[in-house]
């Protein structure tokens, strides 16, 4: 079965399940418009609105909604969804597509809701082919203004980003450069304000913008653009100050493990020259988003590459964990993560076995971007290998044996496959250019 039509039976069988009515429609009128389309891959387009609308199933949007709105009911979060999914499969048909009075007829011919229109209006920048019959004009800063001032089309964007992003691949290297520039500019700062007026969605706002982040960071470092990967303003700080403020109280281990990552990790550099301690706080924030909500699991995190810095020894770090009553629990699922020194097949054998160590390790694997900068062509080849031959089938093992966790994991393997496999073309294109 071909990818896209994998995804869209996903999304029916979900739409079906919970009776939504606006996505089903939407459903078929994306296949409807985009059929014979294709990406600039060469891929069919519709494989892109789909995978925007299983990934805002996947971030459990609705749930977001419940929880921050306890006196509405789920039927109520699930209607709200419906003219979210609805509109994120038809987000480019506008645009794309030569529809007469700005789309209307979606509504009054094949009846979708109105707000299903209001969104993806907002989320239009010029039809392609009949810009004379669209009343606005593209003006990039008006654009994000306004689809920040909603919160469907603001998701939607910023999802619809991050797919973008993870098939840059295919742009020319100018090309490429550009759209990293302009996504720090737009839509870094759509996030920002997004988390601003709509707390309720920060969680999921930050998952995709670490995947955005992360692939920008990684061709970044491949393209030498160095400027997009440095922390001058000592940004990371604020994670600092927010996984304090989260683990303060019921969370010991990780409140502890703050503290001590940040000291073992003073004046370490990552590859692109800004301080260490960035990683380990991304690859903890990260599962804080995800909602993982572990004490070990946040802990183990930030303290995954003590045993591996300044000469440390795995055991001279466990000694110092100890003397901190770092718990036992804790100090092993480290163990799992930092003790590469057993064959391959052996270290991803036992980490799969613990969910502790697994999800530490995915998360982990999400942020490795900046390595890349001074990563040799071996060192790169042997990174896609380890992704291919060990990674994803971990990801495939965890989805299976901790349904508990399949959602979190299926995000962060989509991610980690993104991530990899966009590297994995740059890089031969840049040494091959070379």
């Amino acid at each position: 079965m071909t990818e896209w039509l994998k995804e869209y039976n996903y999304i029916k069988g979900y739409a079906t399940k919970y009776k939504l009515r606006n996505t089903l429609k939407a459903l078929a009128l994306a296949r409807k418009y985009h059929e014979g389309q294709t990406r600039y891959s060469g891929e069919p387009y519709i494989i892109h609105p789909l995978m925007v609308c299983k990934n805002l199933i996947l971030l459990n949007v609705e749930k977001a909604l419940h929880e921050w709105y306890p006196d509405k009911s789920m039927k109520w979060a699930r209607i709200q969804c419906d003219i979210l999914y609805a509109a994120a499969l038809l987000h480019d048909v506008i645009e794309d597509l030569d529809l007469p009075n700005e789309g209307q007829e979606l509504v009054k011919v094949y009846f979708l809701d109105q707000e299903v229109l209001v969104v993806d209006r907002l989320l239009t920048k010029l039809p392609k082919k009949k810009k004379r019959l669209w009343s606005k004009i593209y003006d990039p800063e008006k654009y994000f203004g306004e689809i920040a001032k909603d919160w469907r089309a603001s998701l939607i964007k910023i999802v619809d980003r991050a797919h973008n992003c993870s098939t840059m691949q295919v742009f020319k290297e100018e090309k490429m450069k550009e759209y990293i520039l302009e996504t720090i500019k737009y839509i870094y700062t759509l996030c920002v304000e997004c988390e601003l007026r709509y707390p309720e969605f920060s969680n999921i706002i930050a998952i995709e913008k670490n995947l955005i982040a992360s692939i920008c960071e990684s061709l970044a470092s491949i393209l030498g653009m160095q400027e997009v990967i440095t922390d001058e303003k000592g940004g990371y700080m604020k994670t600092i100050n927010f996984i304090e403020g989260a683990t303060r109280t019921d969370m010991p281990n990780t409140y502890k493990a703050l503290s001590i990552a940040y000291m073992s990790h003073f004046g370490q550099k990552r590859t692109s020259g800004d301080p260490f301690i960035i990683h380990p706080l991304r690859v903890c924030s990260y599962l804080m988003a995800l909602e993982v909500d572990d004490d070990v699991t946040y802990a183990s995190a930030l303290l995954h590459e003590v045993p591996q810095k300044n000469g440390n020894t795995i055991e001279t770090a466990e000694k110092l964990f100890r003397s901190l009553s770092i718990s036992e629990e804790v100090i092993s699922v480290v163990r799992l993560v930092a003790d590469k020194n057993k064959p391959q097949d052996v270290y991803y054998d036992d980490i799969k076995k613990n969910p502790k160590a697994l999800l530490e390790k995915l998360s982990n694997r999400v942020h490795t971007c900046t390595f890349l900068a001074g990563a040799s062509p071996e060192d790169m080849e042997e990174y896609i290998k380890e992704n291919k031959n060990f990674i994803i089938p971990m990801c495939q093992y965890g989805m299976l044996h901790y349904p508990q966790y399949a959602n979190m994991i299926e995000i962060m393997r989509s991610h980690i496959l993104a991530i990899s496999n966009i590297v994995e073309i740059v890089s031969k294109q840049t040494s091959n250019k070379g």
